[in-house]
């Protein structure tokens, strides 16, 4: 069975298992997970284990969040993730792969959704700043 979490609220145009990291901004995101059958995936009462890794191809984690406050399950089969203005000045930048595992209290970790995360600069111009600059004063 295959799990996909989309980013709520809804985006018609989102992509799956996949999210923007800004660094030094915190990270505040909710996605809901399903099945292939479009039904939703209910780990509440799971432990939660979040880890991203440093590149697509290698182990090194660089970030991992096992605090249930900060990654949740809830009802409904709902995601919610929470990172740090410190925690996300700290990651790579570029493209990375992360992990979403889940365990009961008598099982080890299992690998429950594999995503990626792109973690980029924050552009200081914008289109409208430049063609205001344009415009006769």
């Amino acid at each position: 069975m295959t799990i996909r979490a989309k980013r709520l609220p809804g985006k018609s145009r989102s992509r799956l298992s996949w999210f923007r990291v800004h660094p030094g901004k915190p990270l505040d995101v909710s996605f809901q997970l399903m099945d292939t059958n479009r039904t939703s995936v209910n780990w509440v009462g799971h432990e939660p284990r979040f880890r991203i890794y440093s590149q697509f191809v290698d182990q090194l984690v660089v970030l991992e969040i096992t605090d249930p406050h900060r990654c949740e399950f809830k009802l409904g089969g709902i995601w919610r993730l929470r990172l740090t203005a410190e925690e996300t000045d700290l990651l790579p930048r570029g493209g990375m792969r992360f992990t979403l595992e889940h365990r009961d209290t008598e099982n080890d970790f299992t690998v429950g959704l594999l995503g990626t995360v792109s973690c980029c600069d924050v552009s200081t111009t914008s289109d409208h700043n430049r063609i205001s600059n344009l415009l006769p004063r």
